[in-house]
């Protein structure tokens, strides 16, 4: 009796499985569409490419390079793979006014030549930075100087900022009361 009961349960199961796969295939149980922006933003997520899974602090303008040249000669941008993101180790400090100086010997360059190095290519550029007073390499974080950061990372057409929400506090970036110029 008891495997008798347990076949019957068996196929009532798959029997209710089938059933609720297929109503909304026949219209039934549907849920309403979200809504959403039709403002082409994020229709897909951002796709790229990040430094840290490879490189992590031993990052440079040379490689930051290889990399942009390698999602387009390898088909990864039209694959729409189009971020090119340099993760932390890429700052060194603050000027006395504030403002946070990228690396001058892996970036001789500077932050807005190899911006315009990766534009050139089709993709666009990104940037990491950490809510806190450092970031997780003991680097200076954006914390108190969220709107010069936000205008310096503007100055160097950066178009992607991944923030992390701070070394070991609970300072989660809120931005809503900052303004931010062009």
């Amino acid at each position: 009796m008891g495997k008798k009961l347990s076949n019957r349960v068996g196929v009532a199961f798959r029997y209710l499985l089938a059933l609720l796969i297929a109503l909304p295939l026949m219209g039934g149980l549907s849920a309403p569409r979200a809504a959403a922006l039709d403002n082409g933003l994020a229709l897909t997520p951002p796709m790229g490419w990040n430094s840290w899974n490879f490189y992590a602090c031993n990052v440079d303008e040379d490689k930051i390079k290889q990399a942009a040249d390698l999602l387009v000669s390898s088909g990864m941008k039209d694959a729409g793979y189009k971020y090119v993101v340099i993760d932390d180790c890429w700052q060194t400090g603050r000027t006395a006014d504030g403002e946070i100086i990228a690396d001058p010997v892996k970036f001789p360059s500077g932050m807005k030549a190899l911006a315009d190095y990766i534009h050139g290519k089709g993709l666009l550029f990104g940037l990491y930075t950490d809510a806190g007073y450092t970031t997780c390499a003991g680097r200076p974080g954006m914390y108190g100087n969220e709107v010069q950061d936000a205008n310096t990372f503007a100055s160097w057409d950066v178009d992607y900022v991944k923030v992390d929400p701070g070394k070991g506090s609970n300072n989660w970036l809120n931005l809503d009361h900052l303004k931010v110029s062009n």
